[in-house]
């Protein structure tokens, strides 16, 4: 039996594991993502670690046909976490809602191009808090999930780390771009926000 992961809708056998507090990711997800990044999480034994959950997951199977543009292959691979934090976005917590506007506007900085520091959107935001609200995130399978990066499970050629941050990101600025880019003139670029 295979569960839909509530942040991308990707596909894992029930899983004990760890998750994020807030983070709105399953955990045989969250696993996937850490063992991806080297964080290395393994539990009793190979069947539990994350690249055995691999050869058990699935991709959704109403994920669209997506057409990935990244002009340099790894130009976006340091924003892989911004964007499965937007893409796992949580509840209506403030954590969860400062999470997502905070990792959207670093994706939306760098990508556009307003930035060349990764993090810097970030830190500028940072100086204030509940200003944002939460966002209604694209439908499930709207964007590629963390699963496509890997072989199998209704993946044929896996994407890679750019084209999944792209895909995230241009799902989220189709319903959001209006009100990214006015966070960030506000809260990014103003020099003028009181820190609070």
């Amino acid at each position: 039996m295979l569960y839909p992961c509530p942040g991308c809708g990707a596909l894992f056998p029930s899983y004990n594991g760890p998750t994020h507090r807030y983070i709105g990711a399953s955990a045989g997800c969250w696993a996937l993502f850490t063992w991806d990044l080297k964080l290395g999480w393994v539990v009793d034994n190979d069947e539990t670690h994350a690249t055995g959950l691999v050869g058990k997951s699935e991709v959704p199977s109403n994920t669209r046909r997506l057409t990935i543009h990244v002009g340099k292959d790894d130009l976006l691979d340091p924003l892989l976490g911004d964007a499965y934090g937007v893409q796992h976005h949580g509840d209506d917590s403030p954590q969860a809602v400062q999470s997502v506007a905070l990792h959207l506007l670093n994706l939306y900085g760098v990508i556009s191009g307003r930035t060349t520091r990764p993090r810097w959107p970030m830190d500028r935001a940072l100086r204030v808090r509940g200003v944002f609200r939460k966002l209604t995130p694209p439908s499930l399978g709207a964007a590629l999930t963390i699963r496509h990066l890997f072989p199998g499970g209704g993946v044929v050629a896996p994407v890679t780390r750019s084209q999944y941050v792209s895909s995230v990101y241009e799902e989220w600025m189709a319903l959001h771009r209006s009100i990214v880019e006015e966070w960030y003139e506000c809260y990014v670029i103003a020099d003028d926000v009181v820190p609070n």
